[in-house]
């Protein structure tokens, strides 16, 4: 056995151990969360960045909890091209254990591999956890990402949390600076000159269909958020009838009925209504007023428009009729990403080396690599999850497919490092 394969036994072994580990960091005793700010998180990101730091790396744990290490084997000193790999680390509510971390912990096991084999390399090698792709705290989706890649957005410190809590304040009882915050455009630390690898579980059926534990993405969808607000007039339920009600509950229900019917009409669109709140939410009152999200996806920004134009129209159509109250805003938006050709080929070639076969693929989920790819050259390897479950406690890849999905990240890793 050479050193090589002797490294990656023993980082494969330490990839399954740490995903055991970081399935048990949770706020919750029921089911996985770690949301950004959170104590899970912090306890998460900390046991990220200590098995950075015994790789040999030099850590960074920034102001808004993204940790990030970088070796550097260049001869031209830190500031040479990198390669990145990594995904994010934080959860959605009631998640599974595989969803953004698996791609972090093997960014981590490739590096490990490289320094314990001594495997000749040219590049400086970073791998990357960001703090918060999922968006759930305050829904600013891919706000670590934009953060390190210099693309964070001056409006998201007034995102309210559900609390009220915004996220400047957050930082400002955190002691953070906020001036550190909005400089970070001016040396990020993705740049234009590296690139960027990630591996995610494909969070669909299609790789488990088709008897493959690993694929490869060629483009992630265009996706589109919104909220809106119905506002009618609460009362007690015993003692208004019908027809002098103002409940928005019946009006909202007719407009996720027509989020529904627009998903069903076109296979391409993916329309749902996720987080639904009925306000005083009780029994024996009728509702003053509902609050409910739209996440809308496309493969392709244009397509997206269209659909996200012919709802609205709907939604204020169904809204006119009833005479209540509408609000309705976008509160995040990302194109659709083409990612690039020659990492996707070196990913494919590699599926094929230890696979026999490999496939391309479309990606319904958003992923960090979606911001990485308006900067730098990306690629995202997809790894088979069971019965195309994500976002959910059963969500689960098996030890060989991580493993699978590791060794195959390594050599496409090592052969761009020999080829670029």
């Amino acid at each position: 056995m050479d050193l090589l394969e002797s490294a990656t036994q023993s980082a494969g072994a330490r990839l399954i151990e740490r995903l055991g580990v970081m399935r048990r960091i949770s706020q919750r005793n029921d089911w996985i969360e770690r949301i950004l700010f959170s104590p899970a998180a912090e306890e998460a990101a900390y046991k990220l960045k200590g098995w950075m730091k015994a790789t040999g790396m030099d850590t960074i744990y920034d102001p808004l909890t993204n940790v990030y290490g970088q070796i550097v084997f260049s001869t031209e000193g830190p500031d040479a091209p990198r390669i990145h790999l990594g995904s994010h680390y934080d959860t959605v509510v009631n998640a599974g254990a595989f969803d953004g971390i698996l791609g972090v912990l093997i960014g981590i096991a490739v590096a490990e591999a490289i320094v314990e084999s001594k495997e000749p390399f040219s590049h400086n090698l970073s791998v990357l956890a960001f703090c918060d792709e999922e968006g759930v705290r305050f829904n600013t989706t891919f706000l670590g990402s934009a953060y390190l890649s210099g693309q964070f957005d001056e409006a998201w410190l007034h995102k309210e949390d559900e609390f009220g809590k915004t996220l400047g304040e957050w930082l400002v009882d955190r002691a953070e600076s906020i001036d550190t915050i909005l400089s970070a455009h001016e040396s990020p630390y993705v740049r234009p000159q590296d690139l960027y690898l990630e591996t995610h579980i494909e969070q669909g059926p299609i790789l488990e269909s088709s008897n493959k534990g690993v694929g490869v993405f060629t483009r992630i969808a265009a996706q589109l958020r919104s909220e809106i607000i119905l506002t009618g007039c609460a009362g007690h339920a015993g003692t208004i009838p019908a027809r002098l009600r103002k409940d928005p509950l019946p009006v909202a229900s007719e407009m996720v009925l027509a989020v529904n019917d627009l998903c069903r009409s076109d296979e391409r669109i993916r329309a749902t209504v996720g987080q639904l709140e009925v306000i005083p939410n009780a029994s024996n009152v009728i509702p003053g007023q509902v609050k409910f999200s739209i996440d809308m996806r496309h493969p392709d920004m244009e397509g997206l428009k269209l659909a996200h134009d012919k709802l609205t129209k709907k939604i204020e159509w169904i809204a006119k009729r009833s005479n209540l109250e509408l609000g309705y805003k976008v509160v995040h938006q990302a194109s659709d990403a083409r990612l690039d050709d020659k990492l996707t080929d070196a990913l494919d070639e590699s599926c094929e080396a230890l696979q026999g076969s490999s496939m391309r693929m479309f990606s319904g989920a958003g992923h960090d690599g979606m911001k990485l790819a308006q900067v730098c050259p990306t690629g995202m390897l997809a790894v088979r999850c069971k019965d195309g479950l994500s976002h959910h406690p059963d969500e689960f890849a098996s030890n060989a497919d991580c493993l699978l999905a590791f060794k195959t990240m390594l050599r496409t890793v090592l052969m761009i490092d020999k080829n670029r």
